[in-house]
């Protein structure tokens, strides 16, 4: 019930008051439980509450592509042991940047990016 109420927040809250507010009492339900993993994520949610509310003060912005697109270099970074030249390396990894963009732009075209040169 609480996770479901967690995820309500980022659905019903319309600022960074109301999401405060909703989340103080979320947090004070999760250690009314006496649960000690839901004890400490409020301790984390209190703890990082001012980066939390990031997300409303800046319409919903997340940092989640630029994670999907670290993923992809960590990715890169595997497949590329054994590179002696770091000039290709840094030509691959704008090679990724561009393919995420054409996958965007064309949700419908494949792009390989094992065979990306």
């Amino acid at each position: 019930m609480l996770k479901e109420r967690l995820r309500a927040i980022y659905a019903t809250a319309k600022n960074g008051f109301d999401a405060y507010c909703l989340l103080r009492g979320w947090c004070a339900a999760a250690d009314a439980t006496g649960v000690p993993e839901l004890a400490t994520m409020a301790k984390s949610i209190r703890s990082h509450i001012k980066g939390i509310l990031g997300y409303w003060k800046l319409d919903g912005a997340t940092n989640a592509s630029m994670e999907g697109f670290n993923g992809k270099v960590r990715w890169l970074i595997k497949q590329a042991y054994g590179f002696r030249d770091f000039k290709y390396f840094r030509l691959k990894i704008t090679c990724l940047q561009t393919a995420t963009r054409i996958s965007r732009t064309f949700p419908y075209t494949r792009v390989n990016l094992a065979t990306t040169s």
